[in-house]
């Protein structure tokens, strides 16, 4: 048997012009949980390379501004200095130096010297108090138990090693010796 016409052209219920009717749309909360992969990293030698290379400048950056303290006595003196063990080329560092009268009696006459071989190695300093020469800092009088800070702020201007010694002299003769190393990177 032939179908007619009208049953051939007629339309399925819930069918619109001639699709199949849409599926209900889900109201999930959560979308669907991603496929479970395996997790590498590839990197090339190149890359790894660079990634070591930047790995060892953040790591120096931790370790480069190193800071040393240092502590010496003679009659009647006691100075400390801290210092910079290590700094890069033209950063700026501060060195501190504590002075102390431990004797009984007054010192009329106390200086701070620090030698020349030290301050060559950097372009720039300002001091508290301000030196009166190159490398020295007149202190006055110390009464029995008095303290004095001088702060020295440097910044390094030659790549390579400063050393030198501070000696702090009470009324002419020489006291205290500290020895100062600052290692400047380029």
């Amino acid at each position: 048997m032939v179908p007619s016409r009208h049953e051939i052209s007629a339309r399925r219920p819930g069918q619109a012009n001639g699709r199949a009717p849409a599926a209900p749309l889900e109201t999930a909360s959560e979308p669907p949980p991603a496929p479970d992969m395996r997790r590498r990293l590839k990197l090339s030698p190149k890359h790894a390379l660079g990634a070591l290379a930047l790995a060892c400048v953040a790591a120096s950056a931790l370790f480069m501004h190193a800071r040393e303290t240092g502590e010496a006595t003679a009659p009647g003196l006691a100075l400390r200095v801290a210092y910079p063990e290590r700094m890069r080329f033209r950063d700026t560092e501060q060195l501190t130096f504590d002075v102390t009268r431990t004797a009984d009696a007054p010192c009329r006459a106390a200086a701070l010297t620090i030698d020349q071989a030290y301050l060559d190695g950097f372009e720039e300093r300002r001091a508290t108090p301000e030196e009166t020469a190159i490398g020295r800092f007149e202190l006055g009088g110390l009464a029995p138990g008095e303290q004095r800070r001088i702060v020295v702020d440097l910044r390094g201007e030659r790549s390579w090693l400063a050393s030198g010694n501070a000696t702090l002299s009470c009324d002419g003769e020489r006291g205290a010796v500290a020895p100062l190393r600052t290692f400047i990177f380029p």
